[in-house]
């Protein structure tokens, strides 16, 4: 892997990092069927007039929205909704990582090799770690299957993606959004009907805004077009280990922004996490297999 694609890796994680609080702060205002709305209502207009279709087939344009966007944010949005702490959400959202490189492994014969098993097993030691940190009073059960459904949708986005291959990143994220602003759309209206989303829409503030355009430009065209072209030129299970720093930046900028307590089970946590992934970047000279 060369410098610049590291680059775009560590960018991506630093704002899926802080993606978090975006989604945090815009929930305080609309329901998450709505966001998702409104998030990929962003995400197409009107960047589609500037950007022409990828050479891909509909369905597999359709099944990308469905799965990387429809299910993974449908699903979170509905979790932090739910009580769900971000940076536990964070958290527990990295089980994809394992999710994605074991269904890689199985349907696209990608190998999985001994440092790879031995790097995520650490970083899910890690994230264990992190979790005992970060666990405070009662963790509501019912935000437990939304977010593992969202971890295994994303996986089984990143699949459709390998599937794909090569395309215009951008293009993709953008025409491939169309069938989750559909879905979002159609369940919004049957939650809320028409005029229920028109209330919603009319409570929001600048911070509801902020929040959505961050969600829509930043996390989404950004975030996932570079995540989308790291996994056309690589191997999953070389690309999306990386996505276990993603806890490790959302609980930092808790930490530096809003100030919340990261005790020693979060910086151990931290620690293992980081050896993980050198373990998995590295760790082939030392491991056979």
């Amino acid at each position: 892997m060369n410098a610049k694609d590291f680059c775009l890796i560590f960018l991506v994680i630093a704002i899926w990092g802080v993606n978090f609080l975006f989604m945090r702060i815009a929930l305080n205002e609309v329901p998450p069927m709505v966001l998702g709305m409104l998030r990929f209502l962003c995400v197409i207009f009107p960047a589609v007039l500037f950007f022409k279709r990828p050479a891909v087939p509909w369905h597999l344009l359709a099944l990308y929205g469905l799965t990387i966007s429809f299910g993974q944010f449908g699903l979170m949005f509905t979790a932090l909704d739910l009580g769900l702490p971000t940076g536990l959400a964070a958290l527990m959202l990295q089980t994809q990582v394992f999710f994605t490189v074991l269904i890689a492994g199985v349907l696209l014969r990608e190998p999985v090799l001994a440092n790879h098993l031995w790097g995520m097993f650490t970083a899910a030691a890690g994230l264990v770690l992190i979790g005992i940190g970060h666990y405070q009073g009662a963790l509501p059960f019912s935000a437990l299957l939304p977010v593992f459904g969202a971890a295994a949708s994303w996986a089984c986005g990143n699949i459709v993606v390998k599937r794909i291959g090569k395309v215009n990143a951008l293009s993709l994220v953008i025409w491939g959004s169309f069938s989750a602003l559909l879905a979002f759309t159609a369940v919004s209206f049957a939650l809320y009907g028409f005029g229920g989303v028109q209330q919603h829409l009319a409570n929001l503030s600048w911070k509801g805004i902020t929040g959505i355009l961050f969600l829509a430009y930043a996390a989404s065209l950004i975030g996932y077009s570079g995540w989308g072209a790291l996994l056309s030129r690589h191997p999953a299970g070389k690309i999306t280990p990386f996505a276990l720093l993603v806890p490790v930046v959302a609980l930092l900028v808790g930490y530096v922004v809003l100030d919340e307590r990261l005790d020693i089970w979060h910086w151990l946590g931290i620690i293992t996490v980081v050896c993980g992934l050198l373990l998995h970047i590295f760790g082939r000279r030392l491991i056979p297999g």
